[in-house]
């Protein structure tokens, strides 16, 4: 009965990741597009720097950006992106943009140094050397990983936060007299 029970929920999981890395996918390749038409100057210049609003509302949503493309909310990281500009009345447009940090090279980078983060806040840290990634790896560390991911995600948040709002501070600046 387990292991009926077992493989019901691993074809469960099986099509949540498969719907998962399709979604991630679709916004990724929207994005792409929108920025590959553009160019990366004109992109930065129409988006950023010309954009409504001071430049700590643009370092704000840049960083607001990086927290949820880090945290562990995997697969809502648009739907929180937007929701929560909006909430904030923070630049929609760049902290969507900012949040696509988790695109697929990306992600295993991410894992590891959540994984890295998380573990010397946790009793029983995982040996990540000649470690198969299957489910049982997953439930036995899964507090390693979010504690982790979210102490990454608050401090690139705000090292990202300071670096864009020195960068808008910078070249955004109006000539004094």
């Amino acid at each position: 009965m387990q292991t009926i029970e077992n493989a019901y929920i691993c074809g469960k999981l099986n099509i949540l990741v498969k719907k998962f890395i399709q979604n991630t996918i679709q916004s990724q390749k929207i994005f792409y597009r929108y920025f590959r038409r553009k160019g990366l100057k004109r992109f930065f210049k129409e988006n950023v720097l010309e954009s409504d609003g001071s430049n700590e509302t643009k370092a704000k949503s840049i960083a607001l950006g990086f927290f949820i493309g880090l945290s562990p909310f995997w697969g809502f990281h648009s739907f929180l992106a937007i929701t929560l500009s909006v909430y904030f009345k923070l630049n929609k447009l760049l902290t969507f943009m900012s949040s696509q940090v988790t695109f697929p090279p990306l992600i295993p980078l991410i894992i590891f140094l959540s994984m890295m983060v998380g573990a010397p806040f946790v009793a029983n840290t995982a040996n990540l050397q000649d470690q198969a990634f299957d489910l049982e790896f997953i439930k036995n560390n899964l507090t390693q990983y979010i504690i982790g991911s979210f102490i990454l995600s608050i401090s690139c948040s705000l090292i990202f936060g300071f670096i864009s709002y020195f960068i808008l501070e910078k070249f955004n600046s109006s000539p004094k007299k």
